[in-house]
């Protein structure tokens, strides 16, 4: 089965973690992949084009940009948790169906919430072009949602349904309120907590939709899959905090006391999925947490965590990236083991 847009770019994301920046197209009858590679002195754009994404994947492994063994890797996972995921049409949406779009639209609400922090901590000076299109790509995956309730509401358990309908109304409220951030008339405390309302219920949506596994042997993986879910949230509330925080050199008040019980609530939901994942899914999130860009994000923990009083000397745009290339990697392994609920691990 060949790759999808966004399995591809998945794929570069991962590969590049905070070596760089990546993303897949199509256009036309060609596919193409952009990389940005981090290099000593400034970034080397580069793009590949082929028939297919594994073609210009291979190109990129042929330039020496991507490694081989990281994106023959990922393409064997992706196709070996996808390989039992075809369906008849018209049936009724299997679990990692039902819970794709809302984990797509919970990536990009995560994501808006740190771009938003950042701009409106800076008083505007930073992440202004990133916030318009930041919102573009939240409506995309907002409508492709709306799209699939449309489609198969009356295939959804009960809590479910009225679930997405109160998250629905809650992102109604946010995207309202993106002019007062846009005019800098919302502070970071406010715009998070709308955002962290917004993305609670969407979670709750999908604890509802966990009655559609019905296969014990699944249950497990259902279970560390939604762990990684909340611990990707947390990561991504964490994002936000600090890039506040970071960007005023000082914590607000309170937000000391916040920053320690995400990490304490991230770390749980981890090793909550360590001891529920299968052995290949705890595997990737090893070499996660052993990878470069997880050890910048650490250091950077660190010097937050060390210095209570403020006087961080972080860049908040160098934690953003860095934090940001953690939480992609953390949707790749997402991703992956939502889809081998398709079919297994073996």
């Amino acid at each position: 089965m060949a790759l999808t847009v966004d399995e591809a770019t998945r794929i570069v994301q991962f590969c590049l973690a905070g070596d760089g920046w990546g993303k897949a197209t199509a256009e036309g009858d060609a596919v193409a992949i952009h990389l940005m590679v981090n290099g000593a002195e400034r970034a080397q754009p580069y793009e590949f084009r082929a028939q297919t994404f594994e073609g210009a994947l291979q190109g990129a492994v042929e330039a020496g940009v991507l490694k081989a063994a990281a994106v023959d890797k990922q393409i064997a996972f992706l196709r070996r948790t996808a390989s039992h995921s075809g369906r008849a049409t018209g049936e009724p949406p299997r679990f990692h169906e039902a819970t794709a779009a809302v984990s797509a639209l919970i990536h990009e609400t995560q994501r808006e919430r740190g771009v938003s922090s950042l701009y409106a901590a800076s008083g505007g000076r930073l992440f202004q072009r990133e916030l318009t299109l930041q919102w573009r790509n939240t409506e995309r995956r907002r409508a492709e949602l709306a799209a699939f309730r449309d489609r198969c509401a009356g295939h959804l358990p009960g809590g479910a349904a009225g679930r997405l309908t109160a998250a629905g109304e809650a992102l109604a409220d946010v995207m309202v309120s993106r002019a007062a951030v846009e005019s800098l008339k919302m502070r970071p405390p406010e715009l998070i907590a709308a955002y962290n309302r917004v993305n609670r219920e969407y979670l709750q949506a999908i604890d509802a939709l966990l009655a559609m596994v019905t296969d014990p042997a699944q249950r497990a993986t259902a279970l560390a899959w939604v762990a990684l879910l909340n611990a990707k949230e947390k990561t991504g509330i964490e994002r936000a905090q600090l890039v506040a925080a970071f960007e005023r050199d000082r914590y607000a008040d309170g937000q000391y006391q916040a920053i320690l019980g995400l990490i304490a609530a991230r770390d749980s939901y981890l090793h909550l999925f360590s001891d529920a994942a299968p052995a290949p899914a705890r595997e990737l999130l090893q070499e996660q947490l052993a990878s470069e860009v997880a050890g910048a994000v650490r250091r950077m923990e660190e010097v937050a965590l060390a210095r209570r009083r403020g006087g961080f000397g972080v860049d908040p745009t160098t934690w953003f990236t860095a934090i940001s290339a953690q939480i992609d990697r953390l949707a790749a392994l997402e991703t992956a083991v939502r889809s081998s609920l398709a079919g297994s691990f073996a």
